[in-house]
């Protein structure tokens, strides 16, 4: 009974950092989009969507990575554990757009940084 009652706590516990992550990845549009009512930053002026970006979005990105990287670990690492392939399936498919971001920004920041010279 105990070896159930953990095993349930272990994949509730994975659902929660999903939702955690996911709900961490939405803030970061909505931020963005509301961030000259909400918190007064212009766009197009440098210093305050410095200043945003760095105590706004970066923390908010660094949550939704690491929450998205540990679910993905232990997804991968207990899957033969895990009986409902549904159950697995499922929350790797709701970490795949978070990770799909955080791919497509790396490969943009070679590109730039390699590729175009721009120093």
């Amino acid at each position: 009974m105990k070896l159930i009652i953990n095993k349930v706590k272990a994949e509730s516990i994975d659902y929660i950092l999903v939702v955690i992550a996911n709900l961490a990845f939405a803030l970061i549009f909505i931020f963005g989009y509301y961030r000259f009512a909400w918190f007064g930053v212009l766009p197009g002026y440098a210093p305050h969507n410095f200043g945003f970006n760095v105590l706004v979005i970066l923390p908010l990105l660094v949550i939704t990575s690491v929450f998205s990287v540990i679910v993905l670990s232990r997804v991968l690492s207990n899957r033969n554990k895990r009986k409902n392939n549904l159950d697995k399936y499922l929350t790797i498919l709701l970490t795949l757009p978070i990770l799909f971001f955080i791919l497509r920004f790396v490969i943009l920041m070679i590109w730039n940084l390699i590729l175009k010279g721009n120093y």
